[in-house]
Order: structure tokens, then C-alpha cells, then sequence
């Protein structure tokens, strides 16, 4: 029976998925719907919560949710315990010996990439059981480092992150996608001499550091010529064809893996090879102690010939 006063162990991991959604959210009813609990049930359990913790986690006002200070410190644990429930979860149900439990994450375009090998991954023939979710370099890394994921899929890392384990599956070249009525659109390929002064359309640098760098570094290797030369909007984090609806409409030009161009057609662009060529290493990263599966998963994502 639970003691009166009792706080953290008085937590259940079923209030804080509850708690992480209207978190997520920043709003009760669309977090009851995500949930597919009623909202009067969602409120309850987490006044529970609150209640348990001696801490009010949550401002509530008709329009939206803010969290306070508590609820912040939170929500970055209760992500942690989630994953760590999770993980438990699986390795268990792997117990018996005839999978190997694996959580993986990979940042965005790695699917198109990686393609068929990444689909294969689980199975028999491997003997593995994958979980894959997609998200930032930089969300990849911080779950690597608390120990949330067994490995991640990146980009390049930026320095500060090179002290984490980790080999490198591939490199894989980059092309130009300019619209079709760009003045480069005819040449078969593009020298980078080219791009001094033209707009590049990028994903937000502070999430894929490593890869943005690398980049631009390569597309400007003078460096800007004007502050707003480089083009980044929030709505394109995780979705790479907002990148080509973006050069489409005549904002820039943009870099990008053809594999994801095939995946992902977009009309009125077209994609070139560059000199110098751009190459992007894919690195997988873990923690050490090494996952035991880790040597499987490299085996058969590296050098595929893709």
C-alpha cells in the first residue's frame, strides 16, 4: 500500500506518458485524443501526478498548457524513464534467445539512404529485433549519451560530439537540386565556383551542426558573401522534400542525397553532380559498452554499394 507522502516512487510510468503527451501537446484535449483517453481522465491523472510530487508541473488556461520550472526538469527525466521502460520491454521479451533486441535511431533522410538494408535489418536472417524512430542529429546524440537508444545514425558530427563511439557505414554523395529555370539547370554538372553568390536553401544549423558545417562549407568554401545568403526555416527539420518545394518556388538552390530524390519526387527541379564532389559521411554511434548486436547492424548497413 502506498505510504501518504510518498513522491518519485509514488510514480507511475503510465502518468508519465500522460504527462509527456500534454508536455508534447501544450494542450489537454489534443493530448487525450494523441492518448485516446478522455480528457477528464487525462486531468485527473495527472493532478495525480502533482499531487504525488508536491510540485504543480503543469499552468493550465483554456487556450494552453505552460510548464513550470518542475514540469520542465520533468519532462527531461521522463523521457529518459520512458525509453529506459521501453527498452527493458523489449530486451525481455528477447529473453528467450531467438532475437537480439536492438533501439535504434536515425536522422531524417537515412531511410532513403539506407533504403533496402535498413528494412532488412530485423528479421531472422539477422537474428535481430530493430526499433528505428526517426529525429535530429542533435535529439540522436543526446539520446545516445543518456543512454535512452543503443545506436544512432547521424550525419557527420560536429567536434564536441566526437568522444562518442562510433565507424563510419558509408559516404554518400551529394548533388545540387536547383529549379528548373535556373541558370545552372542546363550543366550536366555544377562547379562549386559557381555558388558564390547564389542562396542556399539548409535545414536549421543548432540540429545537425556537423552535416550543416560540412555543407556549406564545401557549397561556400569562401565563405558568405552576404548575411542572409543561407536560408533556414523551422518547418523544414524534419522533412527533406520542404527543402525542394523550397528551391521548386525559386528560394535558393539546395544540397541533397539522390536517393532521397527518388523516394521523394518533387517537379520543376532538377539535381546535378558537383566538382569538387560533395561527400557526406553516415556514422553510426554508440556508448560504450558496446550493444552485443552492434557488429550484425554493421555488417549489413556498410558498404552496400548504394
Amino acid at each position: 500500500m502506498r505510504q501518504p507522502g510518498s513522491n518519485v516512487a509514488g510514480m507511475e510510468l503510465r502518468q508519465l506518458r500522460y504527462f509527456v503527451a500534454v508536455a508534447e501537446e501544450r494542450h489537454f484535449g489534443r493530448a487525450a485524443r494523441r492518448l485516446r483517453i478522455a480528457a477528464p481522465s487525462l486531468s485527473q491523472q495527472i493532478q495525480a501526478l502533482e499531487r504525488d510530487l508536491h510540485v504543480t508541473l503543469l499552468e493550465r488556461s483554456p487556450r494552453k498548457v505552460v510548464l513550470t520550472p518542475a514540469g520542465e526538469v520533468l519532462l527531461e527525466h521522463a523521457h529518459v524513464l520512458l525509453a529506459r521502460a521501453e527498452r527493458a520491454r523489449n530486451e525481455v521479451r528477447c529473453a528467450d534467445g531467438r532475437h537480439r533486441h536492438l533501439a535504434l535511431r536515425i536522422a531524417p533522410a537515412m531511410e532513403h539512404v539506407l533504403d533496402e538494408p535498413l528494412r532488412h535489418l530485423s528479421g531472422q536472417a539477422s537474428g535481430l529485433q530493430v526499433s528505428i524512430a526517426t529525429s535530429t542529429d542533435s535529439d540522436a546524440i543526446l539520446a545516445v549519451r543518456e543512454d535512452r537508444i543503443d545506436a544512432a545514425i547521424v550525419w557527420i558530427r560536429a567536434t564536441h560530439n566526437l568522444d562518442l563511439a562510433s565507424t563510419v557505414l558509408r559516404q554518400v554523395p551529394i548533388h545540387l537540386a536547383v529549379s528548373a529555370g535556373h541558370r545552372l539547370a542546363t550543366r550536366e554538372v555544377i562547379p562549386v565556383a559557381e555558388l558564390a553568390a547564389e542562396t542556399i536553401v539548409m535545414f536549421p544549423r543548432d540540429l545537425f551542426l556537423g552535416i550543416w558545417d560540412h555543407m556549406v562549407g564545401h557549397l561556400l568554401p569562401s565563405g558568405l558573401s552576404r548575411h542572409d545568403q543561407v536560408v533556414t526555416q523551422p518547418d523544414l527539420i524534419n522533412a527533406p522534400e520542404a527543402v525542394l518545394r523550397s528551391v521548386a518556388s525559386g528560394h535558393g538552390v539546395a544540397p541533397v542525397a539522390p536517393a532521397m530524390t527518388e523516394h521523394v519526387p518533387v517537379s520543376g527541379i532538377v539535381v546535378r553532380p558537383l566538382t569538387p564532389p560533395l561527400l557526406a559521411p553516415v556514422e553510426l554511434i554508440w556508448r560504450e559498452p558496446a550493444h552485443p548486436a552492434l557488429d550484425t547492424v554493421i555488417d549489413r548497413l556498410a558498404d552496400t554499394g548504394s
